[in-house]
């Protein structure tokens, strides 16, 4: 995968920009854990910290798609040569929707 230089210069400028935002207000939650003003439950900082994970992996798999989606792309090359005929086709599809059914 080639990379365009100037676009990767913004990415790595906004990028930073925002990581450090981010890590700025995760850092400003710890004062709170050993402030005498809050009053929390465990309970409490596992829905925390369970909601900022979750985001994280979304976001997280939505920078991994890119990668998944050229893979895939590269993977599939057609060729004459190579086209399966018409009955063994449906052989195939029928072994896919028996294996399904069998739940595996």
């Amino acid at each position: 995968m080639e990379v365009n230089e100037e676009k990767r210069k913004k990415f790595m400028e906004y990028a930073g920009k925002r990581v450090n935002n981010v890590m700025h207000d995760i850092q400003i939650l710890e004062p709170m854990a050993r402030s005498n003003s809050y009053d929390f439950t465990k309970e409490d900082v596992e829905k925390m910290f369970f909601a900022m994970q979750e985001s994280l992996d979304a976001t997280k798999a939505e920078f991994n798609k890119r990668f998944e989606e050229k893979a895939r792309t590269e993977r599939k090359v057609f060729s004459f040569d190579n086209v399966v005929p018409t009955q063994e086709v449906e052989e195939i599809r029928d072994k896919d929707e028996n294996i399904a059914n069998d739940g595996f």
